[in-house]
């Protein structure tokens, strides 16, 4: 009993030994602050100090950063216990216009194996980067761009997106709203009060349920800014941004029995041609498949076109007749080369396109 104490006495004190025997990191600053810097300045650099508080050689084994703006670069050499070793690290803010907040992790030998630093500030752009990368203005804040477009969303879903802002000012907050909200479309600020130099975004939120049109919907929201301290040097403003998304049906869960007694939809030309004695032209919607077709949404984005449909419900070997009217006055020149769509509930070509053209 008493080697068997002896023996258990001797692996603690081993152990102990092994454990104060390791090199232990100590870092006398985890966090660099760069404040407020200019892009066409470059590249920013600063040094962090680590000290080996062990009893062994500690050993930097690697150094990782957490994106490809961010580099380290660190003395191979072992650190004898109580030296002091430095991690140089280095951001380059190129194109990399607001607030950053990096990390650098460096791995050892010693305790911890894997411990953490970072930097941080705010880059102010060059003109160019700016005009670039947000091209839009609304006063002082520059946006990513003036649209946002969704893609096609099946009826039900809910979807949303962001432009990233930036405030271009280096002395003023800017207050930042958004109006032109709908049942169906949410849009706000995030932030909505951004200080200097720092990068926010525009939030859309688009609900399907409650769409108003079946096909393309396009929506205007109106960004405000305004500086929280208005002085003679402020810049308030605005500018609109268009919101997109493709409202269908979802026939996902359509039997093949049911997709058999579907609609179709067939359309006597693909084209309707116009010319200045000939303003009008029409074309023939037939439902060739068994259940009703339905003629959800038959329109343009044209200026000057008018569209009228006799019928918006076609019974099977049934046919809806379109008449479209072209108004010159109203268009921008006198070549005609637009499209209508027309959305209907065939689960096979929910939309389809016909070319307007002609010369006027």
């Amino acid at each position: 009993m008493t080697r068997l104490r002896h023996i258990c006495l001797m692996a603690l004190v081993c152990a102990t030994l092994l454990a104060h025997a390791d090199g232990i990191v100590r870092w006398l600053e985890m966090r660099h602050d760069f404040g407020t810097i200019h892009e066409e300045d470059g590249k920013v650099s600063c040094t962090m100090r680590l000290v080996n508080d062990g009893d062994s050689e500690l050993i930097i084994t690697q150094v990782r950063t957490s994106c490809g703006c961010t580099a380290a670069g660190y003395d191979k050499a072992p650190i004898a216990p109580g030296d002091t070793a430095r991690i140089t690290v280095t951001y380059d803010p190129v194109a990399r216009p607001g607030e950053f907040n990096k990390d650098v992790f460096v791995y050892t030998n010693g305790s911890p194996r894997r411990s953490g630093v970072s930097i941080h500030g705010t880059v102010i752009a060059r003109p160019e980067t700016l005009s670039e990368f947000y091209p839009v203005a609304a006063g002082a804040m520059r946006m990513t761009g003036a649209s946002v477009p969704l893609g096609e969303l099946t009826k039900g879903r809910k979807r949303s997106s962001y432009l990233t802002t930036v405030n271009t000012s280096t002395s003023d907050t800017l207050l930042v709203s958004v109006k032109g909200s709908q049942p169906h479309l949410k849009a706000a600020a995030a932030p909505d009060t951004l200080p200097p130099g720092k990068v926010g975004a525009v939030t859309v939120f688009f609900d399907t349920r409650l769409a108003p049109q079946w096909g393309l919907n396009i929506d205007t929201v109106t960004v405000i800014t305004e500086p929280l301290h208005p002085s003679a040097t402020a810049v308030a403003g605005t500018a609109n941004v268009y919101v997109m998304a493709q409202v269908l049906d979802d026939f996902t869960q359509l039997t093949d029995k049911q997709r058999a007694e579907a609609p179709i939809i067939e359309v006597s030309t693909d084209k309707l041609t116009f010319a200045r004695d000939a303003l009008t032209a029409t074309l023939t919607v037939t439902n060739a498949g068994q259940k009703l077709l339905e003629l959800r949404r038959v329109w343009t984005a044209e200026p000057g076109i008018t569209i009228c449909c006799d019928k918006t419900r076609v019974k099977r070997g049934k046919s809806a007749t379109v008449t479209v009217t072209v108004d010159p006055s109203q268009l921008s020149q006198h070549l005609l080369n637009g499209r209508m769509t027309i959305v209907s509930n065939d689960p096979s070509r929910q939309s389809l396109t016909v070319r307007l053209v002609g010369e006027l």
